[in-house]
């Protein structure tokens, strides 16, 4: 059996063996507080690490490409806005809040990372900090401009894909349990949905903090369905995970067979979205080792 890891956003720059580690480790505490024991040896975890090729293929920055330069598109802002403001509206920051607390003439526009040109999201956006504590305006922009480049841009795309599809080649002809969180869990449905992409049985998905239920990113994935070499999917959030809207249901990504979802975790991380904080949850660890006793 082979483990692998997809990680999410935000991971340029970093020493990709320190970033797997983290990742063994918080899986490794779940285990050990749910009395059970990693059944497999840490050479069998597979971790593709494209940090620094999401950074460079979606930088604006013609300096800091080599041979990929990916331009902006027009369509971009719109998506993006309609990613964000769906997780507004969730939280109940609505047109009437931001009307009510926000004054005329104020600048918004330092607010944010991402080059956004619709003033009522920047007004919203800078009202998270009251109505929704340990959520990061910046943060959450930019994590909705990740998703937006990659699912909009056919380029970015096939430059991350094509570098996690070689990665499964570790696991060629051997039962694999995939494990995506956040970005890599879209990722992670992408390239396992595409029939000879992955040349490995999948005896589990399992996705954590992921925003495939947000309206916007299922209709840029249209039509869905259940990953044809896949056995099952469980699916793990943090109800206070903006990032993590909405369970895999039918509702909100009806595929079949039906995703199992889970909606106790408790991420203690400063967003609760962050990677440790659902690795080390008793309930995603357990769900992990029994998938690679081949449960």
């Amino acid at each position: 059996m082979k483990l692998v890891f997809l990680h999410g956003r935000s991971q340029e720059d970093k020493d990709p063996l320190v970033l797997r580690q983290r990742w063994v480790t918080a899986l490794r505490s779940g285990v050990e507080s749910a009395g059970l024991e990693l059944p497999l040896d840490e050479r069998d975890i597979v971790f593709p690490y494209y940090g620094d090729a999401l950074r460079d293929v979606t930088s604006e920055d013609p300096e800091s490409l080599s041979t990929v330069r990916i331009p902006q598109r027009e369509h971009e802002d719109e998506f993006t806005c309609a990613v964000l403001q769906e997780c507004l509206d969730e939280i109940g920051i609505t047109e009437d809040v931001i009307s009510a607390e926000t004054a005329p003439g104020d600048d918004f526009g330092d607010k944010l990372s991402a080059s956004l040109s619709n003033e009522w999201l920047h007004r919203g956006l800078s009202l998270l900090d009251k109505y929704a504590p340990g959520v990061s305006a910046r943060s959450m922009a930019a994590t909705a401009a990740d998703v937006t480049q990659y699912l909009q841009d056919p380029e970015v795309q096939g430059f991350i894909e094509s570098g996690v599809a070689q990665a499964f080649d570790e696991c060629r002809g051997e039962q694999t349990v995939v494990v995506g969180h956040s970005l890599g869990s879209i990722v992670a449905y992408r390239v396992l949905r595409e029939n000879g992409i992955v040349d490995c049985p999948v005896h589990a998905l399992i996705t954590l903090g992921s925003p495939l239920g947000l309206r916007a990113v299922r209709e840029a994935l249209d039509p869905i369905h259940h990953p044809p070499n896949v056995g099952y999917w469980f699916n793990a959030y943090d109800p206070r995970d903006i990032i993590a809207l909405n369970a895999l249901n039918g509702t909100h990504f009806g595929v079949k067979p039906a995703i199992k979802n889970y909606s106790g975790v408790e991420n203690e991380s400063d967003n609760h979205h962050k990677i440790r904080g659902y690795l080390d949850d008793r309930v995603v660890a357990t769900c992990i080792v029994q998938a690679l006793l081949g449960h």
